[in-house]
């Protein structure tokens, strides 16, 4: 069988690419190639607009422009992710999108934190909102969301369940902790390889 799309992993707030390196060295271990930008700046003070456009030119720089791919985003990287998919058209070269611990109605946290993409991530916002409405762009992708209810950046926890896709309650410590998970790994690889490669 030949390997998978790449894997894309999109961090969260304050965090780079590094804090993907357990999740890399597992799927690279596995012949699934990652690639994991980091996106400045990380605080998402320029919005989350901002960052997926980011996310979008680094992933056309290292992969080019029609590679197929998959896409992890993690908290604040999830919904960068979404915005990606739905309104930067990303969801045309995307697979299958995996969403881990993401406040996708929002988080009480962001209302101690400044900048424009704290606001976009506070509950009831205008972004969170858009991005509801236009979910059904993403019809005919496979979406999974994986989320703990021990998790105390994402309040409530629940905000992390996804009408959308298929949910994954997972007894994970903390939410960093998500990126260490054996199982959501597997799980994910499981997805991947069951779907296979593009045919040529």
């Amino acid at each position: 069988m030949k390997a998978p799309p790449p894997l894309v992993l999109v961090h969260g707030i304050y965090d780079d690419g590094q804090i993907f390196q357990p999740m890399m060295r597992y799927f690279e271990g596995r012949r699934v190639h990652c690639v994991a930008p980091s996106l400045e700046p990380s605080s998402g003070r320029l919005g989350l607009a901002d960052l997926a456009a980011k996310l979008q030119a680094s992933i056309d720089r290292q992969l080019g422009a029609e590679q197929p791919i998959n896409l992890v985003g993690f908290s604040m990287g999830a919904v960068v992710s979404r915005y990606y998919l739905q309104a930067l058209e990303g969801r045309q070269r995307t697979r299958q999108f995996f969403s881990i611990a993401a406040p996708y109605r929002g988080s009480q946290w962001a209302r101690l934190v400044r900048g424009q993409g704290a606001r976009e991530l506070r509950p009831g916002s205008e972004f969170l909102a858009r991005l509801d409405a236009d979910g059904h762009l993403l019809a005919g992708l496979t979406l999974h969301s994986y989320w703990t209810p021990l998790d105390l950046m994402i309040v409530p926890p629940t905000s992390s369940v996804w009408k959308l896709a298929e949910n994954h309650r997972i007894w994970s410590p903390c939410h960093p902790c998500m990126l260490r998970n054996r199982w959501l790994m597997w799980h994910i690889f499981r997805v991947i390889r069951e779907t296979g490669a593009p045919e040529e």
